[in-house]
């Protein structure tokens, strides 16, 4: 019996989240399944997990609103998959097809659909989840015709969200076919210690929903010896502009961290050697971070996130050294410019998003925002968590109204975390959660298409009680 063939869609496979995910299941699955993956972008020369991949350059990031015809482009595609293969696929897995990275790819998804071609569709990130920039492209490349061809529905369309909070909000909007696949997490290679300096790393792209202003809020209230690493700059030129701002605050208040350690270091020795790991991230897609440093033998510290992390929980992860929320007296901030900073960024936001305002929506965000005169520090903007910050450098006295970092876990919290991270999300329950996935759909019928209703999940995500300065 042949192996059944599998043609990966993503944007591109540079080196981050989703290409991790599609690397995880190539190595998983290789044995099994034929993959061919196909990106809007030539892989690198010395990219070693994708000798076995096609490049299809409408499928790369664009704001133009001239792509090709679909028709055509289906064609195309499928005759570079069947050049491959020797035949059509059996499934196409196509990654975050409706985030508004082109105005293509959802119209290229429909097509295939229409076709009666077998889809695998995986979403790891929205743009109805405060990415109302990537939604206006949307809206502007399909117009009317938006809410039809955004989420195709039928009995050979599967749905594979990485978290339980995706597959409710999908199957909210009446997809019929929703299957939760998680991701997998692994540990990295271990490094002799060289170990001089108190560490805590925070091992993520700084990006700005990774929420840089509180690790270095935590840099400046640690005990006295401990280095804050934060691991990777982020890439994209839109964000470098806020970075760049971090490290010249930091510079200028003296505090205790090092930005961009992961290109300075070998980044399993900054993990390695780190007395904690930290995330103080405002939004993930799976979130591997809290999964990870059980791993790694490591204590994790920070913030957690309920959407993500509930899945986790009740399968018996122990979190409750992370906090949910990290309440700050408004005053700190500047509670007038808090208050215009956020009535101004909801405007922008629904305006984007093309919602009707009205300011009820504003009262209804503010009294879930701020409660007995304090705010969570997550949810302010940079210039407002530099006032905060600068506020405690300035009165020492005021650092005993915010909770200690707890450092040191309780007894054998590490261990009962990581055998949990290692039952649930190794690699083996990985590939076998998305072999299931595969064989099923393979023995799916094409049938009649129809739509999720796209608007009710804008109104999931757009709500005012989750409303974030940093995720405008």
């Amino acid at each position: 019996m042949n192996k059944l063939a599998v043609a990966v869609i993503h944007y591109h496979l540079r080196p981050g989240g989703v290409t991790r995910v599609i690397e995880r299941a190539v190595e998983s699955l290789n044995d099994r399944i034929d993959f061919f993956c196909i990106s809007g972008e030539a892989t690198s020369e010395d990219a070693q997990l994708f000798p076995i991949s096609g490049t299809f350059q409408p499928l790369e990031y664009s704001n133009a609103a001239d792509f090709p015809t679909p028709e055509k482009s289906v064609k195309e595609l499928r005759q570079l998959a069947r050049n491959h293969f020797g035949r059509d696929p059996d499934i196409w897995h196509i990654h975050n097809h409706a985030l508004g990275k082109n105005g293509f790819m959802p119209q290229l998804v429909w097509t295939l659909a229409g076709a009666g071609c077998r889809l695998l569709l995986q979403p790891h990130d929205f743009a109805e989840d405060g990415r109302a920039a990537n939604y206006k492209l949307l809206t502007e490349a399909l117009g009317e015709n938006l809410n039809q061809i955004l989420y195709p529905d039928a009995e050979h369309i599967v749905y594979a969200p990485i978290n339980f909070r995706d597959k409710s909000f999908l199957e909210n909007i009446g997809l019929s076919n929703v299957r939760e696949l998680p991701n997998s997490v692994t540990a990295h290679e271990a490094s002799p210690l060289g170990k001089t300096t108190r560490t805590i790393v925070y091992p993520a792209r700084a990006i700005r929903r990774k929420n840089l202003g509180e690790f270095l809020l935590w840099s400046l209230l640690a005990p006295e010896g401990y280095l804050f690493q934060s691991t990777l700059a982020p890439q994209n030129p839109k964000w470098q502009v806020y970075y760049d701002e971090w490290v010249k605050f930091a510079e200028e208040l003296n505090l205790p961290v090092e930005f961009d350690a992961g290109r300075k270091h070998d980044f399993s020795e900054l993990v390695h050697n780190a007395d904690a790991l930290m995330t103080t991230s405002i939004q993930e897609g799976f979130g591997l971070a809290f999964l990870e440093p059980w791993l790694e033998g490591k204590n994790l510290i920070g913030r957690r996130l309920p959407e993500i992390t509930t899945d986790f929980e009740t399968e018996g992860l122990n979190l409750s050294g992370l906090y949910e929320s990290l309440p700050v007296p408004l005053a700190w901030a500047g509670e007038t410019t808090f208050f215009q900073t956020l009535e101004k960024a909801m405007r922008e936001m629904y305006t984007a998003y093309s919602k009707p305002w009205n300011p009820a929506i504003l009262a209804e965000a503010e009294s879930a925002l701020v409660k007995n005169g304090t705010v969570d520090f997550g949810i302010l903007d940079e210039a407002l968590q530099r006032n905060v910050i600068r506020h405690l450098a300035a009165h020492p006295e005021d650092r005993k109204q915010l909770p200690p970092l707890p450092l040191t876990p309780a007894a054998g919290v590490i261990e009962i975390n990581r055998s949990i991270a290692e039952s649930h999300y190794s690699q083996a329950a990985y590939a076998n959660r998305l072999l299931e996935l595969y064989q099923d759909l393979a023995a799916a019928e094409p049938g009649d298409i129809t739509s999720g209703h796209a608007p009710a999940l804008l109104d999931q995500f757009l709500k005012p009680e989750r409303f974030n300065l940093l995720r405008t």
